[in-house]
């Protein structure tokens, strides 16, 4: 068994926890998020990283495919045009799509993107959410605004 800690952690559930800790088994599945309300201590076997941690999942496209209307917002737009052609969409690819929501949107946070990316996603059943063996750290983000970078990628920890 792993803990894994950095400055910032997405739970399972989408929460965006500073300091978090994630438990994973050794193949990389996630047995547990915990939130220590930006009061991380130091405890035993427990890895500190700088960046954001995530578990691996992938999105698959679901049965009931909606389409979106051209009164939606046009960040809701931008999103559904890049992901309905897709048959799955993966940890990776919800890294570059936020790095692009980035750039048309530079005024939003990672956690408000990520937010808006899974709403949609998930909206009407489009996309049903798998979790996936391995834990991962998105390096490179401007972690005092909490911004993505041209530099932002993935890094597989485990």
């Amino acid at each position: 068994m792993k803990k894994l800690a950095a400055n910032y952690l997405i739970a399972e559930d989408g929460k965006f926890l500073k300091n978090g800790i994630v438990v994973a088994e050794d193949d990389g599945t996630a047995t547990a998020f915990i939130d220590t309300t930006n009061d991380l201590k130091e405890i035993a076997r427990l890895t500190f990283h700088n960046g954001i941690l995530l578990a691996n999942f992938i999105f698959r496209k679901g049965t009931n495919i909606v389409s979106s209307s051209e009164s939606e917002p046009r960040l809701k737009q931008f999103i559904f045009e890049t992901v309905l052609p897709l048959e799955a969409f993966s940890i990776q690819e919800l890294i570059d799509l936020g790095k692009q929501v980035q750039e048309q949107f530079p005024e939003m946070k990672i956690p408000e993107i990520l937010k808006h990316i899974s709403e949609v996603l998930v909206a009407n059943n489009n996309f049903v959410k798998e979790n996936l063996p391995g834990i991962f750290l998105i390096i490179g983000v401007d972690l005092s605004g909490l911004h993505f970078t041209p530099k932002s990628c993935l890094k597989k920890i485990l």
